[in-house]
Protein backbone atom coordinates (compact mmCIF):
# COMPACT_ATOMS: atom_id res chain seq x y z
CA UNK A 1 0.00 0.00 0.00
CA UNK A 2 1.89 3.04 -1.32
CA UNK A 3 1.85 6.21 1.49
CA UNK A 4 -1.04 7.98 0.12
CA UNK A 5 -3.81 5.78 0.30
CA UNK A 6 -2.21 5.18 3.44
CA UNK A 7 -2.82 8.40 4.76
CA UNK A 8 -6.12 8.82 3.52
CA UNK A 9 -7.45 5.63 5.25
CA UNK A 10 -6.07 7.10 8.63
CA UNK A 11 -7.64 10.79 8.07
CA UNK A 12 -11.25 8.50 7.24
CA UNK A 13 -10.37 7.21 10.70
CA UNK A 14 -9.87 10.58 12.14
CA UNK A 15 -12.87 12.10 10.82
CA UNK A 16 -15.36 9.57 12.20
CA UNK A 17 -17.17 11.12 15.42
CA UNK A 18 -17.85 8.81 18.00
CA UNK A 19 -21.01 6.33 17.71
CA UNK A 20 -23.39 5.91 20.23
CA UNK A 21 -23.24 2.71 21.88
CA UNK A 22 -26.65 0.53 21.44
CA UNK A 23 -26.97 0.96 25.92
CA UNK A 24 -26.75 4.64 25.29
CA UNK A 25 -29.70 4.46 22.88
CA UNK A 26 -31.10 2.73 25.04
CA UNK A 27 -31.08 4.95 28.29
CA UNK A 28 -31.84 7.97 26.06
CA UNK A 29 -35.24 6.11 25.10
CA UNK A 30 -36.53 5.23 28.55
CA UNK A 31 -35.45 9.25 29.40
CA UNK A 32 -37.47 10.76 26.67
CA UNK A 33 -39.95 8.13 27.67
CA UNK A 34 -40.48 8.99 31.15
CA UNK A 35 -40.34 12.54 31.05
CA UNK A 36 -43.35 12.31 28.03
CA UNK A 37 -45.23 10.16 30.72
CA UNK A 38 -45.13 12.98 33.10
CA UNK A 39 -46.05 15.34 31.02
CA UNK A 40 -49.10 13.10 29.96
CA UNK A 41 -49.96 12.48 33.88
CA UNK A 42 -49.64 16.21 34.30
CA UNK A 43 -51.68 17.31 31.77
CA UNK A 44 -54.47 14.05 33.10
CA UNK A 45 -54.15 15.78 36.61
CA UNK A 46 -54.75 19.48 35.44
CA UNK A 47 -58.21 17.90 33.45
CA UNK A 48 -59.28 16.30 36.37
CA UNK A 49 -58.25 19.11 38.48
CA UNK A 50 -60.30 21.67 36.32
CA UNK A 51 -63.07 19.60 35.86
CA UNK A 52 -63.43 18.96 39.41
CA UNK A 53 -63.34 22.82 39.86
CA UNK A 54 -65.87 23.20 37.74
CA UNK A 55 -68.14 20.78 39.15
CA UNK A 56 -67.59 22.39 42.58
CA UNK A 57 -68.58 25.63 41.40
CA UNK A 58 -71.69 24.26 39.31
CA UNK A 59 -72.72 22.65 42.62
CA UNK A 60 -71.92 25.74 45.08
CA UNK A 61 -74.68 27.37 42.27
CA UNK A 62 -77.30 25.18 42.22
CA UNK A 63 -77.29 24.33 46.58
CA UNK A 64 -77.60 28.64 46.22
CA UNK A 65 -80.67 28.68 43.97
CA UNK A 66 -82.74 26.95 46.65
CA UNK A 67 -81.90 28.64 49.28
CA UNK A 68 -82.44 31.25 46.99
CA UNK A 69 -86.04 30.05 46.38
CA UNK A 70 -86.44 29.21 49.76
CA UNK A 71 -85.48 31.96 51.70
CA UNK A 72 -88.86 33.47 52.57
CA UNK A 73 -90.63 30.66 53.57
CA UNK A 74 -92.03 30.19 57.31
CA UNK A 75 -90.90 26.95 59.10
CA UNK A 76 -94.29 25.61 58.76
CA UNK A 77 -97.65 25.67 56.78
CA UNK A 78 -99.08 29.39 57.93
CA UNK A 79 -102.85 28.41 57.78
CA UNK A 80 -102.49 24.98 60.02
CA UNK A 81 -99.32 24.84 61.40
CA UNK A 82 -97.38 21.56 62.39
CA UNK A 83 -99.82 18.52 61.71
CA UNK A 84 -100.37 14.79 61.44
CA UNK A 85 -100.90 14.70 58.24
CA UNK A 86 -103.42 11.71 59.45
CA UNK A 87 -106.01 11.85 62.28
CA UNK A 88 -104.38 10.29 65.31
CA UNK A 89 -101.40 10.09 63.05
CA UNK A 90 -97.42 11.11 63.77
CA UNK A 91 -96.15 14.64 63.48
CA UNK A 92 -93.95 14.15 60.33
CA UNK A 93 -92.28 16.68 57.83
CA UNK A 94 -93.62 17.16 54.31
CA UNK A 95 -95.79 18.92 52.04
CA UNK A 96 -100.09 18.70 53.16
CA UNK A 97 -102.29 16.31 51.32
CA UNK A 98 -103.63 18.80 49.42
CA UNK A 99 -100.22 20.53 47.85
CA UNK A 100 -99.41 18.76 44.88
CA UNK A 101 -96.96 20.62 42.77
CA UNK A 102 -94.43 23.16 43.69
CA UNK A 103 -96.18 26.10 43.63
CA UNK A 104 -98.65 24.83 46.15
CA UNK A 105 -95.50 24.37 48.75
CA UNK A 106 -95.72 27.08 50.67
CA UNK A 107 -93.33 26.42 53.94
CA UNK A 108 -89.96 24.78 54.78
CA UNK A 109 -90.84 21.41 55.93
CA UNK A 110 -92.72 20.58 52.79
CA UNK A 111 -89.17 20.44 51.28
CA UNK A 112 -88.03 17.52 53.63
CA UNK A 113 -86.79 14.86 51.79
CA UNK A 114 -87.51 16.41 48.46
CA UNK A 115 -85.34 16.12 45.45
CA UNK A 116 -85.38 17.62 42.14
CA UNK A 117 -83.92 16.41 39.32
CA UNK A 118 -83.27 12.82 37.47
CA UNK A 119 -84.85 10.25 39.47
CA UNK A 120 -86.20 12.60 42.26
CA UNK A 121 -89.28 14.12 43.05
CA UNK A 122 -89.88 16.74 40.45
CA UNK A 123 -87.88 17.78 37.47
CA UNK A 124 -84.64 19.74 37.94
CA UNK A 125 -82.55 21.15 38.83
CA UNK A 126 -84.31 24.47 40.13
CA UNK A 127 -83.15 27.98 40.00
CA UNK A 128 -84.46 30.34 42.27
CA UNK A 129 -87.88 30.98 40.64
CA UNK A 130 -88.28 26.93 40.15
CA UNK A 131 -87.88 27.26 37.06
CA UNK A 132 -85.94 24.12 35.78
CA UNK A 133 -82.40 25.12 34.66
CA UNK A 134 -81.36 23.66 30.94
CA UNK A 135 -78.39 21.42 29.83
CA UNK A 136 -76.31 23.68 27.72
CA UNK A 137 -74.23 22.72 24.55
CA UNK A 138 -70.28 23.76 24.43
CA UNK A 139 -71.19 26.77 22.47
CA UNK A 140 -73.60 28.30 25.34
CA UNK A 141 -76.65 27.05 23.07
CA UNK A 142 -80.04 25.61 25.13
CA UNK A 143 -79.80 21.34 24.49
CA UNK A 144 -83.25 20.48 23.05
CA UNK A 145 -84.95 17.18 23.06
CA UNK A 146 -86.81 15.58 20.17
CA UNK A 147 -90.02 17.30 21.16
CA UNK A 148 -87.98 21.20 21.17
CA UNK A 149 -88.24 21.29 24.65
CA UNK A 150 -85.19 22.36 27.16
CA UNK A 151 -83.34 19.24 28.19
CA UNK A 152 -82.62 19.59 32.31
CA UNK A 153 -78.93 19.48 33.33
CA UNK A 154 -77.85 16.28 32.69
CA UNK A 155 -76.42 14.59 35.97
CA UNK A 156 -77.49 16.81 38.48
CA UNK A 157 -79.35 16.52 41.61
CA UNK A 158 -80.47 18.67 44.42
CA UNK A 159 -81.64 17.00 47.93
CA UNK A 160 -83.02 18.75 51.07
CA UNK A 161 -82.90 17.98 54.30
CA UNK A 162 -84.98 19.41 57.32
CA UNK A 163 -84.20 18.90 60.92
CA UNK A 164 -85.55 20.33 63.82
CA UNK A 165 -83.35 21.57 66.28
CA UNK A 166 -82.48 23.27 69.37
CA UNK A 167 -83.04 26.84 69.84
CA UNK A 168 -79.93 27.17 72.08
CA UNK A 169 -77.64 24.72 70.50
CA UNK A 170 -78.33 24.13 66.55
CA UNK A 171 -76.03 21.09 66.97
CA UNK A 172 -79.06 19.09 68.67
CA UNK A 173 -81.32 17.41 66.35
CA UNK A 174 -85.02 16.69 67.70
CA UNK A 175 -88.03 14.07 66.56
CA UNK A 176 -90.00 16.07 64.33
CA UNK A 177 -93.21 15.65 66.63
CA UNK A 178 -90.53 16.21 69.74
CA UNK A 179 -92.10 19.07 72.03
CA UNK A 180 -91.31 20.06 75.67
CA UNK A 181 -94.42 20.66 77.70
CA UNK A 182 -92.74 21.77 80.28
CA UNK A 183 -89.46 23.27 81.82
CA UNK A 184 -86.51 20.40 81.74
CA UNK A 185 -83.88 21.88 83.47
CA UNK A 186 -82.24 25.01 82.23
CA UNK A 187 -84.57 24.23 78.91
CA UNK A 188 -87.90 26.29 78.72
CA UNK A 189 -91.14 24.51 77.20
CA UNK A 190 -91.74 24.96 73.85
CA UNK A 191 -94.62 23.69 71.48
CA UNK A 192 -93.97 21.26 68.44
CA UNK A 193 -94.25 23.92 65.78
CA UNK A 194 -91.86 26.21 67.75
CA UNK A 195 -88.33 24.94 67.23
CA UNK A 196 -86.12 26.42 64.67
CA UNK A 197 -85.43 24.34 61.44
CA UNK A 198 -82.24 23.66 60.11
CA UNK A 199 -82.18 22.81 56.19
CA UNK A 200 -79.10 21.45 54.21
CA UNK A 201 -79.17 21.05 50.61
CA UNK A 202 -77.23 18.72 49.03
CA UNK A 203 -76.26 18.97 45.65
CA UNK A 204 -75.19 15.46 43.86
CA UNK A 205 -73.33 14.94 40.34
CA UNK A 206 -73.82 11.30 38.52
CA UNK A 207 -71.26 10.74 35.21
CA UNK A 208 -72.34 9.12 32.16
CA UNK A 209 -71.60 5.02 34.03
CA UNK A 210 -70.73 6.31 37.40
CA UNK A 211 -72.19 6.50 40.54
CA UNK A 212 -73.39 9.56 42.31
CA UNK A 213 -71.26 11.72 44.14
CA UNK A 214 -71.89 14.46 46.77
CA UNK A 215 -70.38 17.97 45.21
CA UNK A 216 -71.86 20.65 47.20
CA UNK A 217 -73.67 21.08 50.75
CA UNK A 218 -75.07 24.16 51.92
CA UNK A 219 -77.23 24.91 55.06
CA UNK A 220 -78.93 27.54 57.18
CA UNK A 221 -81.68 28.30 59.96
CA UNK A 222 -85.14 29.02 59.51
CA UNK A 223 -85.20 30.46 63.15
Amino acid sequence: MDAPQAGRRAARRRGRGPAFTLLETAMTTVIIGVGILAMVEAQQAFVQSNLWSSHAAAGTFLAGEVREYMRHLPRHDPVVGLMPISAGGPIVFGPESNEITLDDYDDADDFAGLRFGSGGDFEGPIDATGAIIPELDLLGNVVLDDLGRPVPMVGWMQEVLVEKVEPHDYSIVREEGYYRESQEGDLPAIAVDAFPLRVTVIVWYTAPGRTAMEVARLSWVVP
